[in-house]
């Protein structure tokens, strides 16, 4: 699938694990760098390899990890100096009370602690200690200092720590860390602090334990809308249907494959989360079977009918129950106008995404769409023909609340 290029693509970033129990949350994130296209490496304080090992690690990054200040195989032993002035942003992740009173106060005495003193790239710190070292005299004093310097501490979460105690010290979430270096690398994130859901791919009707009824969408949609919205800053869930597709690092996904699954996953959620926006990009079944049968059926010469009776209209059905803005999608091969304005009152739509399948204009099994954004106040956007990710982009924007 066409790939747009992100904030993360072509940058130099340099990781600093320090020793907290909460290293090992660094190697999703250095995943997540890796995918985007960031060139990682990776530095580790030697408390920090009691907690996650260098294999971990360099296996991530295909590359070796730094850890000493006077390595075995150096020529010049000054590789930290260039590590501090190549690189485009500097992460600490996560960042001890003691590397924070280290560099607060100028003490340079291992590689970790000597590499930040003298970088002068954007460096972000993401904290994660016992509350009462967050609250230390000496690690307030230390953050005041260091964010004078222009340099940014995120603040830890509340929540249970490692300790069994409960206070402020847990690393912050996931999402809370890509869109933090986004905003360092001057990223817009218009969907920060937002929740999505986002429906995707077809859904299955059994026959028999062998057979069922199914339809040649690939997700593709569905998926590029997912990634848009995770790009923007949005905590994303995505419900999928059988595909062939893997969801990006940081979406929430579920599997479902038939139309009650995918409806029961999706009231789940809404009676558990509150989502802002609702991509409803699924081509959910119309029809099922009426019957099941519990063996394969098996052939003969005899003519065969299968009765189908209607699916559930899902976003019919969930429409009354979600206060965020919801966003349908259409397929048709005919008298597409029409149809979709009709489908967009009687499902209680804020937009209906019209796609048309015929010989020229294909959307299932293609990596390319072209749309019509309609909205409920009549406004019409056409977005022509473009790969998947881009249309997703175009149908994000219309769509966004101004």
């Amino acid at each position: 699938m066409h790939k747009e290029v992100g904030a993360f693509k072509n940058k130099n970033v340099l990781v600093v694990i320090t020793g907290s129990i909460a290293a090992y949350k660094a190697c999703e994130v250095i995943r997540f760098l890796v995918k985007e296209g960031s060139k990682v490496k990776v530095m580790m304080s030697e408390s920090s390899q009691k907690f996650i090992g260098l294999a971990t690690i360099s296996g991530l990054i295909n590359n070796e990890v730094y850890t000493d200040l006077f390595p075995p195989k150096s020529d010049s032993g000054i590789e930290h100096v260039s590590l501090a002035i190549e690189m485009d942003i500097i992460v600490v992740l996560p960042a001890t009370a003691n590397v924070l009173c280290k560099v607060a106060s100028g003490v340079a005495d291992d590689l970790v602690s000597t590499t930040l003193s003298i970088c002068e790239q954007p460096t972000i710190y993401f904290p994660a200690m016992n509350f009462r070292m967050w609250f230390n005299k000496a690690t307030i004093e230390s953050v005041e200092k260091i964010r004078k310097k222009g340099q940014t501490i995120v603040e830890p979460d509340d929540g249970e720590l490692a300790t069994r105690h409960k206070g402020r010290g847990r690393l912050p979430s996931f999402n809370v860390i890509i869109n933090e270096i986004r905003k360092i690398l001057h990223v817009n994130l218009p969907l920060e602090n937002k929740k999505v859901l986002v429906t995707a791919g077809p859904t299955r009707e059994s026959i028999d334990p062998i057979r069922y009824i199914s339809n040649r969408s690939s997700g593709k949609m569905g998926y590029s809308i997912a990634s848009i919205c995770k790009n923007y800053g949005a905590e994303v869930t995505l419900i999928s249907g059988p595909v062939s597709l893997q969801p990006e690092p940081g979406i929430e996904c579920f599997n479902v494959e038939t139309n009650k699954n995918m409806l029961d996953c999706i009231e789940n959620q809404i009676s558990s989360n509150h989502y802002d926006y609702f991509y409803m990009a699924a081509a959910v079944s119309d029809y099922k079977p009426k019957n099941f049968s519990n063996k394969k059926i098996k052939r003969s010469k005899s003519e065969m009918s299968i009765d189908l009776v209607p699916c559930i209209d899902i976003i019919k059905t969930v429409s009354s129950k979600i206060e965020g803005k919801l966003i349908a999608f259409a397929l048709e091969s005919k008298n597409g106008g029409s149809e979709a304005k009709r489908k967009l009152k009687d499902k209680g739509a804020d937009f209906i995404v019209l796609n048309h399948h015929n010989k020229i204009e294909k959307a299932l099994e293609s990596d390319t769409n072209h749309v019509f954004v309609i909205a409920k106040s009549g406004n019409i956007q056409e977005i022509k023909r473009d790969h998947k990710l881009s249309v997703a982009k175009k149908i994000v924007d219309i769509t966004l609340d101004k």
